[in-house]
């Protein structure tokens, strides 16, 4: 790649770095002679016009905010390999590499977060979320400016989202709470996401960090951050960052008051006074999927409630009999095994099923998925591919449909996704006969290939029956990539 050029005028020098949506080159532009950054966009993560549409959102994302701790963007370039963006060239070094050398003085901390806490901002006042905060998207420059990057899953209100229904994407370490359940996110996700960052600069490693991203996740949802050593000043703003709650969180005009007076108010040493856009009122979160918003948001069963309720009444007890299940589970039957599981609090369940999932054949998934709303609760904290894999193994798909049903919005469409097409094909089917409207929002968040493959297996009549129920933007897209017999069949029903 290096000494290639793209577009006939950017010369790659070299590479530094990569992010979630694509990889970030040094270059030197050949006609106006200057160094700039290119973002190469991904090419594995979707086709050519969604690459270009999430290329060309990065964009406009970057271009609605004129404040110095945000990268510039000069152009999006249509290349044969896909989109490229053309960026300001920031030379520095990301928080990450230093927390990596050693935990950050207070101090420190402080004036790091009132810098990105004030660009936040300015992307909060235009209705822009960066959805990804971490210390690796934090860049220090030598003067000790503060600039955030990769804005490549950004969110920007009133656009429709590119990145794929039901595909969670970021750091676990740093994923808000609402994030991982898949319900709406506004500014406060951010502002966790920033709160998780000064405490793992301060301290030295994540609040939530656990052995498995399973366990990260589950952390995340259901515990408190683990113990702050070094903190001082900041320890009560960041617990409050941290709530799990959106509505429990610091604003970014509260967070900037809080960092001004641990800063000591000697304002050369501390961080900037706050821009007006710190201060201004949070704007409207950007508008999710409509996927999203049929299902009900943070009130649907599997997102909340049971890990909510587990959070608050496991204590010792819980530990006790999870240690006593985990002793046991080898030795017992195969059904008594699925059963055994669900005594366990949700959390305690999914870590010991995400350690010990090989034990669980088909009679034990099965005898799980008799207590669909328990087995959704546990299932959809699992990676989705592990909860895909335990439910390819139940032979009665009205088992799997109920449970899938009772997962949220979210994880429906990402666990069916991850199931062989001929048991999601089942499912689905199964689903369709409890709720036909649920089954094809569940479709519509599904990622489009396995999505395909899964409608394929069904007949037309069901097909186009699950796809009514679906947004527009879903059925434009599934259809064609059906069989062409079924392909023509649908599209007459549809019309119809």
């Amino acid at each position: 790649m290096i000494g290639e050029r793209v577009a006939g005028r950017f010369v790659i020098e070299a590479q530094l770095g990569s992010g979630g949506m694509g990889w970030v080159w040094r270059g030197r532009d050949s006609k106006l002679d200057r160094v700039v950054a290119l973002k190469q966009v991904r090419a594995d993560v979707g086709r050519l016009p969604e690459l270009k549409a999430r290329a060309e959102r990065e964009a406009q994302a970057l271009a609605r905010i004129d404040h110095p701790g945000i990268v510039r963007v000069h152009d999006v370039l249509d290349a044969p390999d896909g989109p490229w963006i053309v960026m300001d060239y920031v030379q520095g070094t990301v928080l990450g590499a230093l927390i990596e050398r050693a935990p950050l003085s207070e101090p420190a901390v402080v004036r790091i977060g009132a810098q990105a806490l004030d660009a936040l901002a300015a992307a909060h006042a235009v209705g822009v979320l960066h959805r990804d905060v971490k210390p690796d998207n934090i860049l220090i420059t030598a003067a000790g400016s503060v600039v955030l990057v990769d804005f490549g899953i950004a969110a920007i209100e009133g656009h429709e989202r590119i990145t794929m229904l039901g595909h969670i994407i970021g750091t676990p370490d740093f994923l808000a709470p609402e994030r991982i359940r898949g319900t709406p996110v506004g500014p406060a996700a951010d502002l966790w996401s920033l709160g998780a960052t000064l405490y793992t600069a301060l301290e030295g490693r994540p609040p939530f960090r656990k052995s498995t991203e399973e366990a990260t996740r589950f952390a995340i949802l259901t515990s408190p951050p683990d113990p702050m050593i070094r903190a001082v000043r900041l320890k009560p703003t960041l617990n409050r960052l941290l709530a799990k709650s959106p509505a429990n969180r610091m604003t970014a005009g509260e967070l900037a008051r809080q960092l001004e007076r641990a800063a000591g108010g000697d304002r050369g040493a501390g961080p900037r006074p706050p821009s007006r856009a710190a201060t201004a009122t949070q704007p409207r979160p950007p508008r999710e999927d409509e996927v999203a918003r049929a299902n009900g948001g943070p009130g649907s069963r599997g997102a909340s409630g049971g890990r909510g309720a587990s959070a608050g009444g496991g204590g010792a007890g819980a530990g006790v009999a999870a240690r006593r299940v985990r002793r046991t589970l080898a030795d017992v039957g195969d059904a008594e095994r699925g059963s055994m599981i669900l005594t366990l609090p949700p959390d305690e369940a999914a870590v010991l099923l995400a350690e010990r999932w090989k034990l669980f054949t088909t009679a034990a998934v099965e005898e799980m998925c008799r207590q669909a709303a328990k087995s959704a609760t546990i299932l959809q904290m699992l990676l989705p591919a592990r909860a895909g894999w335990l439910l390819n193994q139940v032979r009665d798909p009205r088992l799997v449909a109920r449970v899938v049903l009772a997962m949220s919005a979210h994880h429906r469409g990402l666990v069916l996704g991850q199931m062989h097409d001929r048991h999601s094909a089942a499912a689905i089917e199964a689903m369709a006969d409890i709720d036909a409207r649920q089954t094809g929002l569940a479709v519509a968040a599904m990622q489009k290939d396995p999505a395909a493959q899964a409608l394929s297996r069904l007949p037309p009549a069901t097909i186009a029956g699950l796809l009514a129920q679906a947004p527009p933007s879903c059925r434009g897209g599934l259809v064609p990539l059906l069989p062409s017999g079924i392909r023509e069949d649908v599209a007459r029903r549809l019309a119809h």
